[in-house]
Order: C-alpha cells, then sequence, then structure tokens
C-alpha cells in the first residue's frame, strides 16, 4: 500500500478519498481499495515523514490533503528501483488446490463461476483501457493542471509523463493478458473435467 501511495501523491496531492477512488478505479487487481487500508498506510508514511497534510474547512467538512515530501520521493525512487519479487500468493488458489475434497458433480461449476469471475475482471480492465484514449498525450495544459494538484512536479514534464504513462500502461496490459491466459488455461482443464 505505501508505494501505492507514495506513486499517486508523486502525481498530485490528494485525500483519502480521491486515493481511494484512484485504487478502486486504476488497481483494483493490486490492492484493496478499503478506507481501513489506506488510512493504515498514510498513517505509517505520516509517522516515517514520507507524506505531509494540509488541513482546510469544505462545505463544514474538515478535508486533509496528503502531500508527499522530499524523503518521501527519495524513499519511493529507492524502492521502485529495486527489482520486482514473484509474488503470485492468491489464497483463492488453496480453493482449486483442494478441490478434490469436493463433491466431484460440483467440480465444472467451480470452474465455470472461476472463469466468469476472471471474465469479469477482464472487462473491467479492458474498460479502464478502453477509457484511456490516446496514449502520452500530454499538453501543457494538462501538465499544468497535475504541477497545480501539488504532485512531484519536477517529473511532470512532458518527457516524465510519457515514461510514467509508459509503465502504467504497460503493468494495465500485462494485467490483461495474465487474466487472458488464465481464462484460457482454465477452459482447457474444465475441458478434462468433462
Amino acid at each position: 500500500m505505501d508505494n501505492i501511495i507514495l506513486g499517486f501523491l508523486m502525481i498530485q496531492g490528494s485525500t483519502i478519498y480521491e486515493l481511494r477512488q484512484f485504487i478502486k478505479k486504476n488497481l483494483s487487481t493490486v490492492s484493496s481499495d478499503s478506507t481501513g487500508s489506506i488510512q493504515a498506510g498514510i498513517n505509517k508514511l505520516l509517522k516515517k515523514e514520507w507524506i505531509t497534510y494540509e488541513e482546510r474547512v469544505e462545505g463544514g467538512i474538515n478535508k486533509k490533503t496528503y502531500f508527499i515530501t522530499e524523503a518521501g520521493k527519495n524513499h519511493f525512487r529507492e524502492n521502485i528501483s529495486t527489482p520486482m519479487l514473484y509474488k503470485e500468493k492468491n489464497m483463492e488458489l488453496s480453493k482449486l488446490f483442494f478441490q478434490g475434497f469436493a463433491d466431484s458433480s460440483e467440480h465444472e461449476k467451480f470452474v465455470s463461476r472461476y472463469i466468469d469471475e476472471l471474465e469479469k475482471n477482464l472487462h473491467h480492465l479492458e474498460a479502464i483501457k478502453a477509457s484511456i484514449g490516446q496514449r502520452n498525450d500530454f499538453g501543457p495544459v494538462f501538465i499544468n493542471k497535475l504541477k497545480e494538484a501539488g504532485g512531484a512536479t519536477e517529473f511532470l514534464t512532458e518527457d516524465g509523463l510519457k515514461s510514467i504513462a509508459f509503465f502504467q500502461y504497460a503493468t494495465l496490459d500485462l494485467g490483461i493478458a495474465k487474466i487472458k491466459f488464465e481464462i484460457e488455461w482454465f477452459r482447457e482443464f474444465q475441458a478434462t473435467l468433462k
């Protein structure tokens, strides 16, 4: 959660609500979007002084907007520079692993429901991809709006945004490819059950 919060704050200052909406829309297959998880991450980052906040009253409601600090930027950049580890821990796979204990008449339905779940997630990611439109279209107005939003302005140049977007789009494309692979694998597996 730390990297997700820090990464979003590199782009713009944000409230917890905005962070939650960003995670829900863009990273639901990567992370929980629960307010509790986000709040725990925020508290941890505040203690480490990797983020700070400004309070304001808006419509009678006290709002906090969080911003990344220089120490937070340094930590974030150092962290994302380390190699990724393969982590495909999905506790739900234990259901497949132990499926032999289930009634054999339910096996095909079990796999079919999972394929439906995968297809639902695939449609979600494809909708995100379709909503993006033109990739790498970063004009001066867009860049200035981002800079005004309180992110790490030194990275918010046209070239910087193209680099950021390139890897964010690649992550989306990878997610789509992985789900497509899994759908195909489970369809072939389902055929062995018949």
